[in-house]
């Protein structure tokens, strides 16, 4: 079990707000860290928190934990110290829960996409067309029957997400795209057995 420091927690939680919020910044590429005095640091009045996450996890929890608050929040720009003190230990278990359940809730979010093109009379394809605006498959994101990890596993399966970003401007799909991108370096996720499962929903 490796332990890090309440200034390494600080700092990955500080690199983690730089990650989802700044195009440019990679966690991966500058290793979890930003540059901050740890004079700054022991400043703070919420020090504690940091030096009593350090003291009960371990780095993977103690990262799974920090993420955790960014994934669940509708803007991860917004999410302080605050927010991850109060709600942290609620995210971090809805956020496991979500990844025990990703096989299923595919299946389960699946269907719902199905229906909704059955109701609609709709070809699968019609899922990404942008022009009458918001693309029938975001908008079942936006009402709750897709999961960002469903939406995140269609992309990496058909890669639409590029063309979305080409048509779209709006801030709410620019939002979900920035959080899509930043969020997959940290799921590994089996993409042929999603394609199969995909191929076999829409046969």
């Amino acid at each position: 079990m490796t332990h890090r420091s309440g200034f390494d927690v600080y700092r990955m939680y500080l690199a983690l707000k730089q990650h989802f919020t700044r195009p440019e910044f990679d966690f991966f590429k500058y290793e979890g860290r930003v540059n901050v005095k740890a004079a700054t640091y022991e400043k703070r009045n919420d020090y504690y928190f940091f030096e009593t996450l350090a003291r009960k996890y371990d780095a993977v929890d103690i990262q799974e934990y920090l993420l955790a608050s960014f994934i669940c929040a509708e803007n991860p720009g917004k999410v302080w110290i605050g927010d991850i003190k109060r709600n942290g230990k609620d995210n971090w278990l809805h956020w496991q829960k979500q990844m025990s359940a990703l096989s299923y809730n595919f299946e389960k979010e699946t269907s719902n996409i199905r229906n909704a093109l059955e109701r609609s009379e709709s070809a699968f394809n019609d899922l990404f067309t942008c022009d009458g605006g918001h693309p029938l498959l975001l908008r079942l994101y936006i009402r709750g029957e897709v999961s960002l990890e469903t939406l995140m596993i269609l992309d990496m399966i058909l890669g639409f997400m590029l063309r979305w970003d080409g048509k779209l401007t709006d801030p709410l799909w620019t939002s979900v795209s920035l959080k899509i991108k930043k969020y997959k370096p940290f799921v590994s996720i089996p993409v042929s057995k999603y394609r199969t499962a995909l191929k076999e929903k829409f046969v």
